[in-house]
């Protein structure tokens, strides 16, 4: 029976296709905008690493004196003379210092290959395996590494692509500026979204394209103010590295990795025992008042996950309405100029059940192909997006195979949605006034 049902279906859009393309258009056109708008913004709000997002915390500490204060509200980044305070601790399954330095990548050998100037993110060595971070060849620095400030580095796969076409590089030397550094790993496609464990301004950007160790940024004083949220609420005592590092400057993001609630308070208390040793040299003038930021709050606080998405969904919403709408209109001058032949088929004994399953089958058929259509002007809104903002993650603007189901499934249960009241018009027609039309 529902194979008869799609049979005058397909009949039914021959016979007015004027009107059912103009009800395809309007169903896709209104899934398109809403798909475009809701993918980026339900992209933007993923969790960017669900198997450790409940474990993972952002350190922030209330070193601030009283004329920097603002209120409960604390840097993300610290100092880093507390960075090697925090370091010593053995609470934490890991702990992760992070900035952020920008230099000129050039190869040793091949001058074919233009130079580059990539921004290079400065770690320590339990960052990836704390974030969670895979290898297409090699692996991460020791910890040796990173106290003796190796010059060593890991590339993006990317930066592997074009710096050495791709092949396993391990072992491999390229010029880091004026010096030499030595490739030990390559990672594979990594791209979470949002880049969760970097400054907010960050957050979708492409990855970088090289990691080195924290100690030899340090060592080798290499500085970028620009990529860094440098809070100086007491200036330096002069312009060197040296006294950046012993001064108030808060420059460096931390993140630990904490296993359970008994470790969360133990670093809690190992946190504000420091503030006051601190307190008792001198520094943090105000008070003990120190964070540990779930990730997902940290998200949320720093506006990472922002309202003005879910407005422009909203806004997607509210136009998906106007076009369902239109359509629905047309949908009652597409079923009244049927009238004669609901009728007829009453008259012959179809039940009013048997014409809400028909002209249910046919808005599905209209749904689902406004669906596809609206699936391609959705794919084509984004490749437009991916376009305009090219700096952003091109991540954002991928629809996966649950969002692709979903827009084609959405145009559809609309399509029926807007055409119950339509269709429950036609199947109140009174046959015997209908047949007189014939």
């Amino acid at each position: 029976m529902y194979s008869y049902y799609f049979k005058l279906a397909l009949l039914s859009l021959r016979k007015t296709p004027l009107l059912s393309l103009l009800m395809v258009i309007m169903i896709a056109i209104g899934i398109g905008a809403t798909m475009t708008t809701y993918t980026v913004s339900y992209m933007m709000s993923q969790d960017p690493i669900p198997n450790k997002s409940a474990n993972l915390y952002q350190v922030q500490l209330d070193s601030l004196d009283y004329e920097f204060a603002d209120g409960d509200t604390l840097p993300i980044t610290i100092s880093y003379q507390d960075v090697q305070a925090l370091l010593k601790s053995d609470i934490p399954k890991n702990h992760v210092a992070l900035s952020a330095i920008q230099e000129e990548i050039r190869h040793i050998n091949n001058k074919d290959i233009e130079p580059r100037s990539l921004e290079v993110r400065s770690t320590t060595s339990d960052f990836f395996n704390m974030f969670e971070v895979p290898f297409l060849f090699g692996a991460g620095w020791s910890e040796q590494d990173g106290k003796d400030a190796a010059q060593v580095a890991v590339l993006s796969k990317e930066t592997n692509t074009w710096l050495f076409n791709g092949e396993n590089s391990v072992g491999k030397t390229f010029y880091f500026g004026k010096d030499t550094y030595r490739v030990i790993g390559v990672l594979d496609d990594w791209n979470p979204l949002p880049k969760f464990y970097a400054l907010q301004n960050e957050a979708f950007k492409k990855p970088n394209g090289i990691f080195i160790p924290f100690n030899t940024q340090i060592q080798n004083e290499l500085l970028t103010l620009k990529l860094m949220n440098n809070y100086c609420w007491k200036e330096p005592d002069d312009q060197s590295f040296a006294s950046l590092l012993v001064s108030e400057c808060m420059w460096v993001v931390f993140w630990v990795e904490l296993s359970n609630k008994k470790s969360h308070d133990e670093y809690q208390t190992f946190i504000d025992n420091h503030a006051k040793e601190q307190q008792s040299l001198g520094r943090f003038p105000r008070r003990i008042f120190n964070k540990l930021l779930p990730l997902k709050q940290y998200l949320i606080v720093e506006e990472i996950i922002s309202d003005d998405s879910k407005l422009a969904v909203w806004l997607a919403a509210l136009f998906l309405l106007v076009c369902l709408l239109n359509c629905m209109s047309l949908m009652i001058a597409k079923f009244d100029a049927k009238s004669g032949e609901i009728g007829l088929r009453r008259a012959v004994g179809a039940s009013q059940q048997d014409i809400v399953k028909q002209f249910a089958i046919e808005l599905s058929v209209i749904g689902f192909v406004g669906g596809l259509l609206g699936l391609l002007l959705a794919k084509l809104g984004l490749i437009a997006a991916a376009n305009t903002y090219h700096y952003l993650h091109s991540g954002l603007m991928q629809m996966n195979t649950q969002l692709t189901l979903g827009t084609v499934l959405l145009a559809v249960i609309s399509s029926l949605v807007f055409g119950l009241y339509p269709i429950i018009k036609a199947s109140y027609m009174q046959p015997s006034s209908q047949l007189k039309s014939l």
